[in-house]
């Protein structure tokens, strides 16, 4: 079968930069179809997987209308006979696209679960309902999303599925220590600075508040530490900003936005800190399974895929949500044990490699698209 895959709201994705190499590798015909405010760097990396991607602006309340025929434009001249979406514009015109061009194999990943409620937003709570109907497959990607979608959405189990995202773990371990040192440079992080890394949208549920309170406590005991943030200007950008600014942590707390080499970023973290506010916050967390796979010593709440990966004191410190002091003393003790920092890593990365074989995902996929298939046909 020839696939569509259609998304939004999105830059950089090592995931389907992974995925379209296994298909590729597997001679799966599929291309990608990218709905954007701007031109993504996923598009260049595609492209250059020899995929064929096409890039539609959304500028917009028109872009709707506009892309909804472009897209019902393409899918039928590439005759595609199954289309999988994601993300808000994606979901919104793939799903309505592939229904009106007549095609019944319709799948769609839940990347952002509670993102309706999160924001009190009526309107996404409709594209959500509209393409949780017009899909045949859902993909939730835990088991805390999967229960949330059956319960809320009233999505049958027969429609509902559960597929992990996952890691191509030879682009970290095989990573050269130039590209690391590199990176560094490029960021103008000193060789002997002790890193807490944050890659985190700055958005209210990831929990940034927490981190600046506990770093007020520790750069009075440990100036050398330095909390880096990355990560896209979200909601919540000034307000974190004007926090840092009134407590005087300029020079401890520095953010240095959006880094496309994720691979080689975790890699410079001595302590990497994921502490999203509540249970269902974080839809999975790719940052935290990056972590893993890396090395680092992790504080995190649990929150996506950490309810699955995280064992406390085993690879990782687990903290309690929205806890200053419980991060403060989860962080203080790394930066004082080195031996604790070390073990905790390298367990996390023995689970990673464990759990998230990239194969297995593709695996999964492509045995949901054969059901479905099959379901179609009967």
């Amino acid at each position: 079968m020839k696939i569509a895959f259609i998304s939004s709201h999105i830059n950089r994705s090592t995931q389907w930069n992974w995925f379209s190499e296994e298909l590729n590798k597997r001679k799966i015909s599929h291309i990608h179809i990218i709905i954007n405010e701007t031109k993504p760097l996923l598009y260049d990396d595609l492209k250059n997987l020899n995929v064929d991607v096409y890039y539609l602006p959304h500028k917009n309340k028109l872009s709707f209308v506009v892309n909804f025929f472009k897209v019902i434009k393409i899918l039928l001249s590439q005759k595609i006979e199954l289309v999988h979406t994601e993300l808000p514009y994606g979901n919104l015109v793939g799903q309505l696209a592939a229904f009106f061009s007549g095609i019944k194999m319709r799948v769609t990943t839940c990347e952002n679960t509670t993102w309706f409620s999160d924001f009190e937003s009526k309107k996404q709570e409709g594209i959500d309902r509209l393409t949780y109907f017009l899909a045949k497959k859902i993909i939730a990607l835990t088991h805390e999303s999967y229960e949330f979608l059956s319960k809320h959405f009233e999505i049958p189990p027969k429609k509902l599925h559960t597929i992990h995202h996952s890691l191509k773990a030879s682009d970290y371990l095989e990573l050269p220590n130039k590209e690391v040192n590199n990176l560094r440079n490029e960021l103008g992080i000193p060789q002997n600075t002790f890193i807490i890394g944050m890659v985190a949208r700055f958005e209210f549920w990831k929990g940034h508040i927490y981190a600046i309170e506990a770093m007020k406590r520790l750069s009075e005991e440990f100036p050398h530490v330095k909390l880096y943030i990355f990560g896209s200007k979200g909601e919540s950008f000034d307000e974190i900003l004007n926090k840092i600014k009134e407590n005087n942590l300029e020079k401890n707390i520095i953010y240095k936005g959006f880094v496309a080499n994720n691979i080689a970023l975790f890699k410079i973290f001595d302590i990497h800190l994921h502490i999203p506010i509540q249970l269902q916050s974080e839809t999975f967390g790719i940052n935290i399974m990056e972590g893993m796979i890396s090395g680092c010593a992790q504080v995190l709440t649990l929150s996506g895929i950490s309810c699955f990966t995280a064992r406390h004191n085993k690879n990782c410190i687990v903290v309690p949500y929205q806890s200053s002091d419980a991060v403060y003393n989860a962080l203080r003790l790394l930066i004082v044990d080195d031996d604790l920092r070390k073990r905790l890593g390298n367990q996390a990365r023995k689970d990673a490699i464990k759990h998230f074989k990239y194969e297995d995902k593709v695996n999964l996929h492509l045995m949901l698209y054969d059901e479905l298939k099959k379901e179609i046909k009967a």
